[in-house]
């Protein structure tokens, strides 16, 4: 608890310290790598307080703080200062959409589910309005860094500073994951006193999978081959780094290996070839091709359009018994979900365990939730599916419309989501930086607007048709020639005295 409140400080010093864009990214990354898991703080009527909502919400605070004082808006060319989008709600009426909708229908979600269910000795009680705002706010605050994401890093100077802050933390993170491969996963023991997942789940075959300070090593695995990615990406933005970025991705790589996460070794040997060979165009399409894939997964599943046995198949060449095992028992797991949250498919069946499947005599839950998709559909149904992954998605899937338009750093962001999507079939691996990802993503959609509205003035009158403008003395004033465009710069005396000189 001490760690988790002293983040309070942390962040109000990150940001009187730093820019706000850096500043938002070390607060963020630096909470979900660094903060304890499964600590937090319940207030009533308030979203539980953990690693997760507590930065967002500090975050939050200090991000209108320093809006507030920002007094006059950057001209058009002023990337690099570094530009805050206007607003707090998304200015894509899609996005907007999705977003309200991701709000509301875990509220309604918990309205219809007002029934108890009975399984055995087993009871689940029925919802109400106040676990509905509960879960409308708390789902507002997961939201939050999609939001922060949007506002801060819209711009060129804010998405490489995302890249960059993925890159090095994930380079010096990957120094506490070889320990944990050499000494075993014991550094959450050693710092706060308590495991995050039983023990076994870290052990595969003669050595361990790490976790460091995450709630799982497959967490930590996806992780490492988001950043992989990004690093692989970096070496071909940034020219003069190109072989601090290779070897910096050839690291990542390499730890990646060693941590024994064969899903997410398989999705960076997928996606590492297209950010090191493919150009920005063939990025962002590859990128828009798997996340409307994931979109549509769950259609994709029920129509059996998905070749779930061929991936049996490939797994049975290449993999172990113990690992073969696992993923029938999950696609198992997978079909029982899905067949309960088809049963209420609009808005589904809401939270507490309500969506799992028990036995009818027993009460034993005989259900397993891994991958993000099948939990989300059976809380929150086809709506609260198709919104939370719409906002994760669409994005993506707008800026494929003009693929020669979208920048390398874009490109190279949605290639880090879509991998993170992709383990998100799979695996629980829904983070902060999932959403602060779609939502920088999703502010890209909006930054070729708001410069032209930022500088724009109010209407002036037009002079009367051919009559000159007159000044005081009612001698005609000559047309001046404009003048050219200033740097974006502090407003300091020279710049005045520049101006004054120029209009004589």
């Amino acid at each position: 608890m001490l760690a988790l409140w002293s983040w309070v400080i942390v962040t109000v010093i990150l940001f009187r310290v730093l820019r706000p864009a850096g500043a938002l990214v070390a607060c963020l990354l630096g909470a979900y790598l660094l903060l304890p898991t499964r600590t937090s703080f319940d207030l009533p009527l308030m979203p539980t307080l953990n690693k997760h909502s507590l930065p967002a919400i500090v975050a939050t605070v200090m991000t209108a703080t320093v809006a507030a004082g920002v007094q006059r808006p950057r001209p058009a060319g002023a990337e690099g200062a570094g530009r805050i989008l206007p607003g707090w709600f998304p200015g894509n009426i899609w996005i907007r959409l999705l977003f309200l909708v991701a709000v509301l229908s875990v509220g309604l979600s918990a309205l219809v589910n007002n029934d108890t269910l009975v399984y055995g000795p087993t009871v689940r009680r029925g919802l109400g309005p106040y676990d509905a705002g509960s879960m409308v706010l708390a789902m507002a605050v997961t939201l939050l860094p999609f939001l922060l994401g949007r506002k801060m890093l819209a711009d060129e100077t804010g998405r490489r500073v995302l890249l960059w802050g993925l890159c090095l933390s994930a380079s010096a993170y990957a120094f506490l994951a070889l320990f944990e491969v050499r000494m075993s996963p014991q550094l959450n023991m050693m710092v706060y006193g308590f495991r995050p997942s039983a023990w076994i789940q870290h052990l595969r075959g003669n050595g361990y999978r790490p976790l460091v300070f995450l709630e799982h090593g497959l967490r930590l695995g996806i992780f490492l081959t988001m950043a992989t990615l990004v690093a692989c990406g970096l070496s071909r933005i940034d020219r003069r780094r190109r072989i601090v970025c290779l070897l910096a991705a050839a690291w990542l790589f390499g730890t990646l290996v060693l941590s024994k996460n064969l899903g997410a070794l398989a999705i960076g040997l997928l996606l590492v070839p297209v950010a090191l060979f493919l150009s920005t165009r063939l990025q962002i399409v590859a990128a828009a091709v798997l996340a409307g894939t994931v979109l549509f997964y769950p259609l994709l599943r029920s129509a059996d359009l998905i070749p779930v046995d061929q991936v049996v198949g490939l797994f049975e060449k290449y993999s172990s018994a113990n690992r073969i095992g696992s993923l029938n028992y999950r696609l198992k797991n997978e079909d029982i979900l899905l067949d309960k949250a088809m049963q209420r498919p609009a808005l589904g069946w809401s939270t507490f365990a309500r969506n799992r499947v028990f036995d009818p005599k027993t009460g034993r839950d005989i259900s397993v939730t891994d991958g993000v998709w099948v939990i989300v559909i059976g809380e929150s149904g086809l709506i609260g599916y198709m919104a939370q992954f719409g906002l994760l998605t669409v994005p993506i899937l707008l800026l494929v419309r003009r693929p020669r338009q979208v920048e390398p750093s874009t490109a190279l962001l949605a290639l880090a989501l879509v991998a993170n999507l992709a383990d998100m079939i799979p695996n629980s691996s829904l983070t902060p930086i999932s959403w602060l990802i779609a939502g920088t993503l999703a502010g890209r959609l909006e930054q070729a607007r708001a410069p032209a509205a930022a500088t724009a003035g109010p209407p002036s009158d037009p002079p009367a048709r051919n009559r000159p403008p007159r000044l005081r003395g009612g001698q005609a004033a000559e047309e001046e020639p404009p003048l050219p465009a200033m740097r974006a710069t502090p407003y300091t005396r020279q710049t005045t005295l520049h101006s004054r000189s120029r209009r004589g």
